[in-house]
């Protein structure tokens, strides 16, 4: 279910200046890699930023490496809460954000050190976006890395539309947001699967415009025990989301048009994983190479 996510006043308690970029990072039981993610943060060649790092229930080191973070640096902020989940752990750290963008990133991927100045200038030589995203790498558990878009950082800065956004899931590691983007069309949806892809959508069924900043910015990590089974859930869900955005009625013809193709796309990807499924890095390229496929502006 969404929920509207509060906003607090653009302004640190301590009477502070706003910083450009608040960056959240959920963290459950993440010492194994938050300590590489936060260097990667504090690592960044752009310096007007705030980081929120929310302990979901962590029972591990979590909690001491976020805090060990804080006390160094004040840019960072540790809030603690019971376990809700990702999207429950997001939507906490954005209602507690003060920054004017929002940057997503989950506790075992890296920004890359210019991630956050790729953005500013992006941001600054593109007035009017509402979603900034990047290209990047996956990150194999051997340390090989592939990227994500074909383009390999080569590509062009462009927008992306609705339709497009319905036929691949997009890399959403270091995505920007303009902060009262949460407020008006309401926090990701705790309970569901690919919330940070639903909540995309929804926006941009609402009007939000999305730019894409073709530089290779970000790594998102591979797990050696990462399971197909994560993938068929991520498809259902997409079909339950489209579903439900094609039912609103809020759609042009154009894009119902694309997102019925999107929801048939999809129950042929969980035909083809079958009961079993094939291996994660070959739907990674599938997914990359329909990406391809689309029309470039």
């Amino acid at each position: 279910m969404l929920r509207a996510v509060p906003i607090v006043s653009a302004v640190f308690a301590a009477g502070g200046a706003v910083p450009r970029f608040s960056v959240v990072v959920p963290a459950f039981n993440a010492e194994a890699t938050l300590v590489e993610t936060l260097d990667a943060v504090a690592a960044q060649g752009f310096r007007d930023w705030e980081c929120l790092v929310v302990d979901d229930g962590s029972v591990d080191g979590t909690r001491a490496i976020a805090e060990s973070f804080a006390a160094d640096d004040s840019r960072f902020r540790v809030i603690h809460q019971g376990n809700r989940g990702s999207a429950g752990a997001y939507n906490t750290g954005v209602a507690a954000a003060v920054g004017e963008w929002v940057c997503i990133c989950s506790a075992d991927d890296v920004l890359l050190p210019a991630h956050l100045s790729a953005m500013s200038q992006a941001i600054d030589e593109n007035p009017g976006y509402d979603i900034l995203s990047c290209n990047g790498y996956y990150w194999f558990p051997d340390g090989r890395r592939e990227a994500v878009y074909s383009d390999d950082g080569a590509g062009v800065m462009r927008s992306w539309s609705l339709e497009d956004v319905f036929a691949a899931c997009f890399f959403s590691v270091g995505a920007c947001y303009r902060r009262e983007l949460f407020e008006r069309v309401g926090g990701y949806p705790e309970g569901a699967y690919g919330e940070d892809y639903i909540f995309w959508m929804r926006a941009m069924a609402e009007g939000a415009q999305h730019l894409y900043v073709p530089q290779l910015l970000a790594l998102h990590r591979i797990s050696a025990t990462q399971k197909s089974a994560n993938l068929r859930r991520a498809y259902s869900s997409d079909i339950e989301s489209i579903t439900a955005i094609l039912a609103s009625g809020a759609l042009a013809p154009g894009q119902a048009t694309a997102a019925r193709a999107a929801i048939a796309h999809r129950r042929r990807m969980l035909l083809e994983l079958g009961p079993v499924g094939g291996p994660v890095v070959r739907m990674l390229r599938a997914m990359r190479d329909l990406f391809a496929g689309r029309g470039r502006r």
